[in-house]
């Protein structure tokens, strides 16, 4: 019988041990398996976002027009909003200026954001008949996970807005470097508007003529005669309304048309000192009906 109950407890002892030696190899091996999800996991957590797939186009937006800004309107294809934090135009027609600080999220869309931005100098190897060469955008942008990329977004080419800006910004350093335009003291008429000589001075050798003068959009401009180097011109009330008179980006944006040395009319800008934009607001509250508003 000792060696019945020797026999037994030795097969208890024998099942236990197996038993233990089972767990303990299925143990390791579910062990391993987590581990391993694990380490996919902090693997996939750690692997950089992808580059954003964004466009861009240069824009006009006539409601920001400013003279040296362009609108860049950028497209987000993907799928996650991006984070833009700088832009440079960069264009071999326009001097550099390098990246400009900004901070706009651009979501998923086929609507583009539109980020403004100063383009530099015009450069005009052909004069007035200067055409943009090919450009980009370089964005510097952010995705979700925080991580820094750096698009660069080729724009269109030809491109007619750059075209439009390049041709605007050589006609403007031309007219700088071939005349002088000054406006005079302002008099007030019997109607109550005011009127002023604007003076325009060519430089040496310089066939200038005059082709229109153009008020903005709270002040007309007219003139009789502009045929001699004395243009006498009249300021009136363009427009009243309360809304539009509070909005006005650039009220006192007045421009002579001025053809040079035979070239189609270009923009002269008439400047108008502090005191006279003054008066000319005076006559507008006068001629409005705003006086003691």
């Amino acid at each position: 019988m000792r060696w019945m109950r020797a026999w037994i407890v030795s097969g208890f002892v024998l099942a236990a041990v197996a038993a233990a030696l089972a767990g303990g190899l299925l143990g390791g091996r579910d062990g391993a398996d987590r581990s391993g999800e694990a380490d996919q996991a902090d693997q996939a957590e750690a692997a950089p976002s992808a580059v954003p797939d964004l466009t861009a186009t240069a824009e006009i937006r006539r409601s920001f027009s400013e003279p040296g800004v362009v609108s860049i309107a950028v497209t987000n294809h993907g799928d996650a909003p991006v984070r833009v934090l700088g832009v440079d135009l960069v264009s071999e027609s326009f001097a550099p200026l390098g990246i400009q600080e900004t901070d706009a999220n651009v979501p998923p869309s086929v609507n583009p954001r539109d980020l403004m931005i100063d383009y530099g100098e015009a450069r005009c190897p052909d004069g007035l008949d200067s055409t943009t060469a090919p450009s980009q955008v370089v964005l510097d942008v952010e995705t979700e996970d925080g991580a820094p990329h750096r698009v660069t977004a080729p724009l269109p080419h030809p491109n007619g807005t750059l075209d439009r800006l390049l041709r605007e910004a050589c006609g403007a350093a031309l007219v700088a470097a071939s005349v002088s335009v000054e406006l005079g003291e302002l008099q007030e008429e019997p109607d109550g508007t005011l009127a002023a000589d604007l003076t325009v001075t060519p430089g040496p050798g310089v066939d200038v003529a005059a082709d229109e003068v153009r008020g903005s959009v709270l002040f007309e401009v007219v003139a009789a005669d502009l045929s001699g180097p004395v243009v006498r011109v009249g300021f009136d009330a363009h427009r009243c309304e309360g809304h539009a008179v509070g909005d006005a980006k650039q009220p006192f944006a007045f421009k002579i048309w001025l053809s040079i040395d035979g070239s189609d009319p270009l923009p002269a800008p008439i400047p108008v000192s502090d005191e006279q934009r003054q008066r000319l607001l005076d006559m507008l509250d006068s001629r409005c009906g705003h006086a003691g508003d």
